[in-house]
Parts: structure tokens; sequence; C-alpha cells
């Protein structure tokens, strides 16, 4: 019989195959890829592009949901850190199985390219390296959720994911790597896509240079690693772009859509969703005051409180310019730089504070600039799809309170976030679990 783990890994209707008896023939209305044009619109496809899972923005202190407690939907679920997201054995489950589907398709891309008969080494290269950054985004999202957070006493015996290569979905299962071993090779993946990268590409979709440095640097800040992600981060600003003066415009409408926005330097879109109508958590709305143009730009109120509001075009939750220069900030302050961190922060407010309200902000010492540069980066990217990976990189350092749900009805503690808790890792999903039951599991 043959192995089906490897499918119910990847949770997909099977569209490519390695299996020369599938090439063979080609089903009628199914394109099989045989140029390189037709790999290259894989990346164009809705399964390699709206890749971001919701899911990610239920879990943050961002939000409050006023989802009943014993709901068991995989929202309600995230929201009170339950150890399991999905607990559906018939459905694929979320986060998980459209991340695999993606690096499956990723898979096909970088299988096949190389035999095509068409097109130059070069072309091919950038095809390949495209697919590849994507996958591992895919996988430092899938850490984020299913794995603990890198920490480099731990990170080589820790469970980090399968890290799956084939398409044959006859093969079976990958056991799990080391959070250290998934790692080394998303990193190996994203350095050798640098190199063969354009410094431009079709729309913002699409894959360049400064994408895999803006993403090396997201890596290496989730490591700790802080000389490395500022090298990227230096990198990935050296494209052209520009931060937008919120004070030149009358209302959100007249911003520019995200595909034409210049602060965004790689566009993704979510899986399914988005965080229009969300609810701002208490605890967020103390970050802003009726100065800040993006509480007012991006809010409306409704029966729940105060909630997202849309912006025009697709929300992206890709890699934003300010967030690399937010990083850049942050790494100056824990360099004990607090000047030059601090005058990075100013940039970035003086163009979302109003002009007649707008003061600089000074730091004492380093660490009261790192205080001042996470404010910051709370207010700028909230529901931009970082807070959990901003909340599971403090909690190693001990720098996230505890986090409550609270039933605003009866001010019950519904769920409680403690400081290094288990529940910061979710385990691996009960479908995946039955169809590969010596799976390593993360709550033994």
């Amino acid at each position: 019989m043959k192995n089906v783990s490897f499918i119910i890994l990847v949770f997909l209707a099977v569209s490519f195959t390695a299996c020369d008896k599938y090439l063979e023939v080609k089903p009628k209305g199914l394109v099989i890829p045989e140029k390189l044009a037709d790999y290259e619109g894989l990346l164009n496809s809705r399964t390699m592009t709206m890749t971001f899972p919701i899911n990610l923005l239920d879990f943050t202190d961002d939000v409050f949901n006023k989802i009943d407690a014993v709901n068991q939907s995989a929202t309600a679920n995230g929201y009170y850190w339950r150890p399991m997201i999905s607990i559906d054995e018939k459905a694929s489950p979320d986060i998980w199985g459209p991340l695999y589907r993606c690096i499956y398709d990723a898979n096909v891309i970088i299988n096949g390219v190389p035999e095509v008969p068409d097109g130059s080494e070069i072309e091919k290269n950038r095809v390949i390296a495209e697919a590849k950054v994507i996958r591992a985004n895919n996988y430092l999202e899938l850490l984020t959720v299913f794995a603990k957070v890198y920490n480099p006493a731990t990170a080589g015996t820790d469970p980090g994911l399968p890290m799956v290569t084939s398409i044959d979905v006859t093969d079976k299962t990958p056991a799990r790597s080391t959070v250290k071993a998934t790692i080394d090779a998303i990193i190996d993946d994203v350095k050798t896509a640098a190199d063969v990268l354009p410094a431009n590409n079709v729309n913002r979709y699409r894959v360049t240079k400064y994408v895999a440095y803006g993403l090396l640097s997201r890596i290496y800040l989730y490591m700790g690693d802080f000389a490395n992600a500022a090298v990227y981060t230096s990198k990935a600003l050296e494209a052209t772009h520009a931060i937008l003066d919120y004070n030149a415009y009358a209302n959100a409408d007249l911003l520019p859509v995200y595909d034409l926005n210049p602060e965004v330097l790689w566009q993704r879109a979510a899986v399914s969703g988005s965080p229009i109508f969300m609810i701002y958590s208490e605890d967020l709305k103390t970050y802003f005051n009726s100065s800040d143009i993006r509480y007012s730009f991006i809010t409306v109120t409704n029966n729940d409180g105060l909630g997202r509001s849309s912006l025009p075009g697709r929300y992206s939750f890709g890699i934003g310019f300010p967030e690399m220069y937010l990083t850049k900030a942050e790494l100056l302050a824990r360099d004990n730089q607090y000047n030059e961190a601090m005058a990075i922060v100013n940039m970035l407010r003086k163009k979302r504070i109003r002009t007649a309200d707008y003061a600089d902000q000074t730091a004492a010492d380093g660490a009261d600039a790192l205080t001042k540069v996470l404010a910051e980066r709370r207010r700028e990217l909230a529901f931009s799809g970082l807070r959990w990976f901003d909340m599971k990189r403090l909690d190693r350092e001990g720098k996230m309170p505890e986090v409550k749900r609270i039933n605003k009805d009866n001010n019950q503690v519904e769920a409680t976030l403690a400081p290094h808790s288990p529940n910061y890792t979710f385990e691996i999903p009960v479908r995946v679990q039955l169809f590969n039951p010596g799976m390593e599991l993360n709550h033994k």
C-alpha cells in the first residue's frame, strides 16, 4: 500500500507529481508545467501569494475577541491559547495546511525548473530562488506556531519542522528536524537565493534580492542574532523606497494601495480573512493618543468596541520598510546607540503624528530607547502579522508580561498566557498526528 502520510502532511489535491507515469498523459483541463513560463506562473498563483495565516492575529495581545469561551473553533482555540488549534480530524488544519500546501508548490518549482528545455540558467535560477524564499518564509511562520522559540542553548534538540523537499506524494513524511536545523536550512536557502535574485521584479508580490535581505533580517532578529540582523536590515534598506507622511493625506482612502505603496518591500496577502473589524485590545489602545494619525485612519467603532478599519487595496502581511527601520532602531538601542535609535523613531513618528502636536522623543540610555522603540513597533506594526513573532522572541528575553483574556461582560479572566508558558507553542495538528503517529509532539 502506498504511504499516505505525506499526502496528509501537505493536505492538497495533487496537481503535479515528479513521477514520470503521471507526466505521460495530460488530464483534460489540467496545465502541467513544461516551460519556464509555466513554473513562473505558479509564483503568481493564489497559493503562493496569499500565504499569511490570519490565525496569527488571534494569538496576540493586540486583539480582543468576544468569542464564547466554550467555542471550539480554530479561532477560539488560538485566542485562548489552547494546545490544539484545529481539532477537526477530517479537515485540513489551519496554518499547517495552507503553508505546507504552498511549500509543495514551491518544491514543484525548485525540482521542476532545472529540467525545462527553455530559459537561460540565470532565468531558471531566479525562478528557483523566488520559490526558495517563499518556502523559507512559510517555514519561519510555521516555526513561530508549532515549535519553541529559538534558544541557542536548546535549538539543537528542540523539535522543529518536517522539512519537505519531495514532490512525490508517495514518499514518507520526514521526521521533525530540530529548530536549529530548520533555521539553518531556511537561512541557507535565502542566502543562496539572494545571490541570484534581481534588484527589481514585476510587482511587489514577487521576490527580489532586497526581499531576501529583509527576510534574513527577520530570521536573525527572531534568533536573537543581532549582529547578522543588523547586516541584512541595512542591505534591505538599500532598496528604493519611501515612508509616507500621513499628514499629507486628508483621509485613509487617499493612501496608495498596498500593491503600489512605496513602504511595501514584499506584499503577502492572507490565505483568507482580514483584520478588518478585529477589535483593539485594551492594552493596545494605551499605546495611542488622539494625535496619532494611524489611530484615526485605520480604526472604526462598532458594537464590540474599537476595531480595525480597511485601507485601500488588499492588506499586506509581508515585509515593509517601516518594519526594517524599526528593526534597525531596535538593534541600535540594544547596542546602546540610543540617540541614533531615537532618530529613526522620530523620523517615523514625524510622518505619523499630527504636525501641530508632534515633538521629538528622547531616551536616557539604551534600555530606555529599547522600550520606546518596542512601543513604536507595537503601534506601527499592529495587525500586520508580526506581533506573535515579537511576543515569542521577547518572551525568551523575559520582556513579555502576563497576557489575559478577560470577559468584558462579567470581568472574569477566561485564559492566561504566563511568561515562558508552554502555550507559546501549539501542538502538531490532530489530523497530522492521525496519519503520522510517530511524529514527535510538543506537549508530552
